[in-house]
């Protein structure tokens, strides 16, 4: 016979003020994105690189594999973000401004899973989660021609360390009558696993949402 046990309740009382559960897991949040970038910060790339060699040595030949399942097929996700009180010029002034630096805690505090991003070259040396684990691969940005709903748009090449083409992205920018409209797209190969686009595309929202954040107080 199962014992069905009543849920626990947890109260927080500091300095005479009660905080809800909410209040302290807020609090826990804050705390460990900056336990882990002082984490990340301290090891540097070079013991990064060397700790996850593992991963992104399987996530090589995964990727290999999907690859040649496509025949060259792709497939895309979207993330939209609309943000209020930062206009696109400030937005991109401050993030590219970042990538140029290169400003690596900036963007490594983005997301718990960016393990490694190296601006210093013309391409961004890239290890982040991709689909279940770390995945290391060389980012190269190009400018497309602009469109009457997207003035400013960013696109970019990833690609493994033997040249292998594994993803693309399309980042598309415009003010709007409160701010700012981000689109966020990302091709993988077409026998790419559900989980890897939908996992892709929290990670934008989370990425871009805390550089968002991070502009507006610059």
């Amino acid at each position: 016979m199962t014992t069905t046990r009543p849920p626990i309740t947890v109260r927080t009382d500091i300095d005479g003020t009660r905080h809800p559960r909410e209040t302290v897991l807020a609090w826990e949040l804050d705390r460990a994105r900056a336990a882990l970038r002082l984490l990340k910060l301290r090891l540097g790339d070079d013991r990064v690189r060397e700790l996850l060699a593992p991963d992104t040595a399987e996530a090589d030949t995964v990727l290999a594999g999907l690859l040649r399942a496509s025949g060259g097929r792709w497939r895309s996700a979207v993330t939209e973000l609309t943000a209020e009180g930062i206009d696109a010029g400030r937005f991109l002034g401050w993030w590219q401004g970042r990538l140029r630096a290169p400003d690596r805690a900036a963007l490594l505090a983005a997301n718990p899973e960016h393990y490694l991003a190296d601006s210093t070259g013309g391409q961004v040396e890239i290890i982040e989660t991709v689909g279940a684990g770390p995945l290391r691969f060389f980012l190269r940005f190009d400018a497309p021609t602009a469109t009457p709903e997207y003035p400013v748009r960013i696109g970019g090449t990833g690609r493994l360390a033997d040249g292998s083409e594994v993803l693309r992205v399309m980042h598309e920018f415009a003010d709007s009558p409160d701010g700012l409209r981000i689109r966020l797209t990302v091709e993988f190969p077409e026998a790419a696993p559900d989980e890897l686009a939908a996992g892709h595309q929290w990670h934008f929202a989370c990425e871009f949402a805390n550089w968002l954040e991070a502009a507006a107080a610059a």
